[in-house]
């Protein structure tokens, strides 16, 4: 239950084991993994709206599984830029790199705080996380920090939000070790980091659900949202508003909240892990409006971090340049906006979606210290990006490697149990 990454690296695992069926309460497969594919000059381009970019070291499930798969990807060549519509401000990769005397030299003191404390935070952040100083909310970690209002508002939320997909407000929830272990995992510099190899499916991610379909072969269910799931001794009973069926087993592959409502008789291990999470909605907009972005295109990256003052407060958003995100050309320029605070022009908007991402707070993290432990046993096993890879921690929460990598965690713990 559940067509998304984690239901189809689980159904993928289990292919040659039985008979699957797989179901979808919306009319694509996909989840996180949603391309929009877009007519341009004779062709079809297919533009990514929620999982887009991927590496090899950070991802090292997921990558091995498009190389299984025959998915192609190409290579990521850009940087980031953070901008403010409202004061005009603007630096990104380049400046961030500059030393100090030209930093002081160029640019005015708002920067300079900034440049200063985005150092000290990634260096004394690392020496904090080895020393296990960081198992606090981010919030309060900052604050012990001492950090300013400047490096908070203009550089720090910007690169979270993006990150993760959640909204300025709960940045501050956020376990400050799962933060600084991204960036140490990767660059200072998060999502546009340019000493990452970043990469992106060729022809979008539709292409590697696609064939991963084709080699499972299910029996598809779609537009059919499963309502109740129970388990029972000899079997799993999954109701619809069809009816009700039987099955031997069942990954329910949803998100936390979702799983939480399905299930009629959870065990108590079950009930627990559930209990505390929690989830957070995202408006995601493809478009082409370019007033979304900075008046000089020649600062257009790929990792575009906005802010604008709405209402005399401050709001951040990300906007994302899908023709440098994807590598190709066109007379038109294609955008993803995430919470965009102001209008989009209604005759650019080419497609809305609302997304949901865990909310990683301290309880989120807690659960990850037993949360596989919850599928031994029970014939309902469960999975999602809610989980985290196991190759990389408890740490690498929300991504597709972690849906990716927990899908093939239940399949394989059913198999155990089955002795297969």
């Amino acid at each position: 239950m559940g067509g998304g990454v984690a239901g189809l690296s689980a159904a993928y695992a289990l292919r040659e084991h039985a008979q699957i069926t797989l179901f979808e309460r919306e009319d694509r497969f996909g989840g996180h993994a949603n391309s929009v594919e877009v007519e341009d000059a004779g062709r079809v381009l297919g533009i990514d709206t929620a999982f887009v970019v991927f590496n090899r070291p950070a991802y090292p499930n997921l990558s091995a599984f498009f190389e299984e798969l025959g998915a192609a990807d190409r290579q990521l060549l850009s940087g980031f830029n953070f901008f403010d519509l409202s004061s005009g401000l603007q630096y990104g990769s380049e400046e961030m790199d500059l030393p100090e005397e030209e930093v002081r030299a160029r640019y005015p003191e708002y920067f300079q705080t900034i440049w200063r404390e985005a150092r000290r935070f990634h260096q004394e952040g690392r020496h904090d996380f080895f020393r296990k100083r960081t198992d606090l909310p981010m919030g309060e970690y900052l604050d012990r920090g001492g950090y300013s209002e400047e490096f908070r508002y203009g550089y720090f939320i910007l690169l979270c939000s993006a990150v993760w997909s959640v909204p300025a407000e709960l940045i501050w929830e956020m376990p400050a070790t799962t933060v600084i272990a991204f960036f140490m995992a990767h660059d200072e510099s998060g999502l546009g980091g340019r000493r990452v190899d970043w990469r992106t499916v060729e022809g979008g991610s539709i292409s590697y659900v696609r064939k991963v379909l084709a080699a499972i072969d299910p029996k598809t269910r779609l537009s059919e949202p499963v309502t109740g799931v129970r388990e029972e001794a000899d079997g799993v009973v999954i109701r619809t508003a069809n009816g009700e069926e039987r099955f031997d087993h069942a990954v329910l592959a949803t998100h936390a909240d979702v799983t939480r409502s399905l299930l009629e008789n959870p065990t108590p291990a079950q009930r627990d892990l559930l209990a505390p999470l929690r989830y957070n909605a995202s408006t995601v907009i493809l478009h082409t409006d370019p007033s979304v972005m900075p008046a000089g295109r020649d600062r257009w990256e790929a990792w575009n971090y906005g802010k604008v003052t709405v209402d005399g407060q401050p709001r951040t958003y990300v906007a994302y340049y899908m023709n440098k995100l994807h590598g190709f050309e066109s007379e038109t320029d294609y955008f993803v906006t995430l919470d965009y605070p102001l209008e989009v022009d209604e005759a650019a908007v080419i497609r809305r979606f609302h997304y949901e991402h865990p909310m990683i707070d301290m309880a989120m993290r807690t659960a990850q210290q037993s949360i596989y432990s919850v599928n031994e046993g029970p014939r309902v096993k469960l999975c999602g990006s809610w989980f985290h890879s196991k190759q990389q921690y408890w740490d690498q929460i929300g991504s597709h490697e972690a849906a990716f990598s927990s899908g093939k965690e239940a399949a394989a713990q059913l198999l155990r149990e089955l002795g297969a």
